[in-house]
């Protein structure tokens, strides 16, 4: 089975959040299953400088026609890497994908031409399948960056030769829509007919992933918990109508995430590795980390981590206000994020009020990450919604009690503590169900209660989550089913429709 698998950033070529993650690591795990995957990615700066210090150039392809993005024609350049496992095409152009980030800019908003490159994208990916390789049985399109491959599969090229296959929508957050103003409609290149209320119509406005999920032939979520919260109105951010009224073929598969990038027992970013079976070594990472951040180092205090954009969404402000509830207790907290300049100030004012407490890092340090997760005694993920989360899987491999909101993906896959969940092997964390920082603040006292009265128990606890199993295979498989059922029920309706 060979799937194109359509996304706007992978790794180690461009990164923004968890899907970059996830477009890495899951075609590999397809293989596993029979499943050739064919990455489709733009061809950002920050992609084209890691091939140049790389020294790897591709082959370039050009094909001799351009596509209309609006009153525009623009060339159609790709840069093959069929060398790479799966194998990678970079959509290649400078004045769409040259520049400082990937969706923002420096005002952090979406550049005022995001329509016209994530259409082009869109439409580039669908002529490449069309004129150089037609043997793709299925599109896998992500967020609303490639939502217009579903809609493009259905309206502008259902009779072309090569794309007369299925798609599956998966939607990493419904909280970024790919909301713009009506008229940007005309780069798409659609007619105003697909501009309805059961179409790209959302209050006047074009919403680019309500269209992927209206004309997608299935659409899944990163968890199951997720897929049933986005038709609620509390968290289907607007579009909980259109689910429910798509919820036949709406499902969730949980993320999983790449061992043998977090891996306790190898990882070269920390001072010391270690394993459930010998967890020495971990002890030294703790002392390492306080040292790195500046807190008084000692092995009795309670270490707290947590690694996060700083938004809303993340419930960092709920932290701001627990902490002074927790204060009194014997513990530290250590975060590394960026984002909102009001939260970024909240944690600045907490580390000065807490110097010997708290300690804070603006920014994002891919080894100092991997410390603080391996260090850490525990770990918080107070979201008011995470359609999956990857870092309470990161911190379990690595023995970090996660402590988390009871949402979306945190709900699928930690367990909150009691004894005799810990003694039957069901417990791998702790949970609240409010978005309260009282709440918040009485776990937090939970897990350092255990861990300051009980440490038997805490041991215990740190060493089974380490033995959870959060690999890509589960999903992998789940996928590759998904994927074949959508493409055995499109030959069957196919094959009637032409008997």
């Amino acid at each position: 089975m060979r799937a194109a698998f359509v996304t706007p950033e992978v790794m180690p070529f461009s990164k923004t959040g968890g899907l970059a993650d996830v477009a890495q690591a899951l075609p590999l795990a397809l293989y596993g299953f029979g499943v050739e995957c064919t990455i489709f990615t733009p061809l950002y700066r920050q992609a084209k400088k890691r091939l140049v210090d790389n020294g790897q150039a591709g082959e370039r392809i050009r094909l001799d026609h351009p596509v209309w993005i609006g009153d525009e024609a623009q060339s159609l350049t790709y840069r093959v890497f069929s060398h790479l496992k799966p194998q990678v095409v970079f959509i290649e152009h400078d004045w769409y994908y040259d520049r400082s980030h990937c969706y923002l800019g420096v005002d952090g908003q979406d550049y005022a031409d995001n329509v016209a490159r994530y259409a082009y994208f869109s439409r580039a990916v669908m002529e490449y399948c069309r004129y150089v390789d037609d043997a793709f049985e299925l599109f896998h399109a992500h967020d609303w960056q490639s939502a217009l491959i579903p809609v493009y599969l259905k309206k502008l090229y259902a009779e072309q030769t090569g794309c007369l296959k299925p798609s599956l929508l998966t939607v990493h957050n419904i909280g970024y829509p790919g909301l713009f103003p009506a008229e940007q409609l005309y780069a798409t290149g659609l007619d105003w007919d697909v501009f309805t209320h059961d179409g790209l119509e959302y209050y006047g406005q074009l919403n680019l992933l309500k269209g992927g999920i209206v004309w997608a032939d299935a659409v899944n979520t990163v968890s199951p918990t997720y897929a049933l919260e986005i038709q609620t109105a509390e968290q289907g951010m607007g579009l909980e109508g259109v689910l429910a009224h798509h919820s036949d073929k709406l499902s969730g598969i949980l993320n999983g995430i790449d061992y043998s990038h977090w891996n306790p027992e190898t990882d070269p970013h920390l001072p010391a590795n270690y394993a459930s079976r010998n967890r020495s070594g971990k002890k030294a990472c703790k002392k390492i980390l306080q040292y790195e951040m500046g807190l008084p180092v000692r092995s009795s205090v309670f270490l707290l981590g947590v690694i996060s954009r700083l938004d809303r969404q993340k419930g960092i402000d709920l932290l701001l206000d627990a902490f002074g509830r927790i204060a009194g207790l014997d513990v530290q907290l250590v975060v590394l994020g960026s984002g909102d300049r009001k939260i970024q100030n909240g944690l600045t004012d907490l580390a000065t009020r807490f110097p010997e407490q708290v300690s804070v890092e603006f920014g994002y340090d891919e080894p100092l990450a991997h410390r603080i997760i391996a260090g850490c005694d525990a770990f918080a993920m107070p979201s008011l919604y995470e359609p999956c989360g990857l870092t309470q899987m990161y911190s379990h491999r690595y023995g970090t009690v996660p402590i988390v909101r009871a949402t979306g993906g945190l709900k699928d896959t930690v367990v909150d503590y009691t004894a005799r969940r810990l003694n039957h092997g069901q417990a791998s964390g702790f949970s609240f169900s409010e978005a309260q920082p009282a709440q918040l603040a009485e776990a937090i006292a939970r897990a350092a209660r255990l861990f300051f009265t009980d440490r038997r128990s805490w041991n215990k606890l740190s060493r089974w989550i380490m033995r959870l199993d959060h690999s890509w295979n589960a999903s992998a498989e789940a996928y590759a089913r998904l994927y074949q059922q959508l493409i055995e029920t499109t030959q069957t309706t196919s094959g009637a429709s032409h008997g």
